[in-house]
């Protein structure tokens, strides 16, 4: 690859860093309550960690440019806790550090299923229908989140707002265009131009968004930073459940983009990447962030930008990891504009959901797989638009269960492929 095309696809893979990176730290930081202080601190954190985790996959476990960052189930699941412990007589100081524990002991179950080769029986569960309603699942809960970041509402401000629309519009508009009609290079670049092209007219129009303070210039992630740890049982189940639901996003995206490349993974393979995905779980707490799991979005960014490469990938991964030990460099990115953040993700994502429905594809379809996919989807959908109090009067393990409508669908859809499938095995 020569050497000008080299660093500018780093700097795209740099931008889907930024853009996956940024917005759920910041969101999850407002529920739990941390100062804004504690909010950039927790960002260069998740920075740093998303660089080193990202190279151990790329260079020890899948080896795919997958990239590695704050999970949104994880994400959902800090607020959902956050809003029932603001009542609560621990408060959300005990919450925080009852996470670090919890997310700990998580990390550390999911490499011993890893190093005992268990992982590969917990795959055996995760067919193409069940990989379908995930990702399907995923996309849709994330929707609400995109077009609530494109409209700009927020807690403060619940009316839409005209600029930012024009900036998501014009962004989408420009990176569809340089995709769908323009060719070669500047194609497989069309996510950058249009964040470049998205930023500075945000910034023209006043929506640049205020850097976070951090004090030193250059600062190492430090340990138990939200507090001495401590361990509550509901919360720690939680966090294990979470570990073990989020690990079929981690197949999801592994046979994604493993199919994108024309290639087959081998059950050493999905060990060393699920071991590695254990770690960087592992450290999440030990550095109080959001745990991490591979982006299903890296398979879409090589299916626009149909390069795979290593390279651009690796010099990327070491550029987060800079950023997460220089403060301004972590605070410029983030302040880039939630709109742009957010337009740039739902590009991705919607080849996201054209991956969920070829999973589908791969089966067929007769009475038997339609009511396992129907009654999945109905239900996690249907869970999606319920008022988080619904389930207040549950206890938080189940709350946390019930009230997530991908893990809702997640659970019935593998339940269902299992007894259908023993049905139909006795009737014969």
């Amino acid at each position: 690859m020569p050497a000008q095309q080299l660093w500018i696809y780093s700097i795209q893979h740099l931008i889907y860093f930024a853009a996956g990176t940024v917005v759920l730290p910041i969101a999850v930081g407002i529920y739990l309550e941390l100062s804004q202080q504690e909010i950039a601190e927790m960002l260069q954190r998740t920075f740093f960690l998303c660089g080193i985790t990202s190279y151990l996959q790329v260079k020890l476990g899948h080896t795919y440019p997958i990239i590695d960052g704050p999970a949104g189930l994880w994400a959902s699941m800090f607020i959902v806790m956050a809003v029932s412990a603001s009542g609560t007589q621990s408060g959300l100081a005990g919450l925080r550090i009852s996470l670090q524990t919890g997310i700990v002991i998580a990390g550390a179950i999911v490499m011993i299923l890893a190093v005992t080769g268990l992982v590969t029986i917990i795959a055996k569960l995760f067919t193409p229908i069940v990989n379908g309603v995930i990702i399907t699942l995923m996309v849709l809960q994330m929707s609400a989140t995109f077009v609530k970041g494109i409209l700009g509402v927020t807690d403060e401000n619940a009316g839409a707002d005209l600029k930012s629309i024009g900036i998501f519009l014009i962004t989408v508009a420009t990176i569809l265009f340089v995709a769908v009609y323009l060719g070669g290079f500047v194609q497989s670049i069309a996510t950058l131009i249009g964040v470049i092209v998205g930023w500075v007219l945000a910034v023209l129009v006043g929506l640049s968004v205020q850097r976070p303070t951090l004090d030193n210039l250059v600062s190492l992630p430090r340990l138990w930073a939200w507090g001495t740890p401590a361990f509550d049982l509901g919360i720690t189940i939680a966090c294990v459940l979470s570990a073990l639901v989020l690990l079929s996003m981690s197949f999801a995206s592994i046979s994604s983009m493993a199919e994108a490349v024309g290639e087959e993974v081998s059950n050493k393979t999905l060990s060393r990447s699920v071991f590695f995905h254990g770690l960087s779980t592992l450290l999440a707490g030990l550095f109080s962030v959001i745990p991490f799991m591979p982006f299903v979005s890296s398979t879409g960014v090589v299916l626009m930008t149909r390069v795979a490469a290593r390279r651009p990938f690796n010099i990327a991964c070491l550029l987060m990891v800079v950023f997460g030990i220089f403060s301004p460099i972590a605070a410029f990115f983030a302040s880039m504009p939630s709109t742009v953040a957010y337009a740039t993700s739902m590009v991705i994502f919607a080849l996201i959901l054209g991956q969920g429905l070829k999973e589908f594809k791969k089966v067929e379809l007769g009475n038997r797989e339609c009511y396992i996919i129907g009654l999945s989807m109905i239900c996690g959908m249907g869970v999606m638009f319920l008022p988080q109090d619904v389930f207040a009067t549950f206890p938080q393990t189940l709350h946390f269960i019930l009230s997530n409508g991908l893990v809702v669908g997640t659970v019935m859809s593998m339940a269902l492929e299992q007894i259908f499938r023993k049905k139909k095995i006795k009737d014969k």
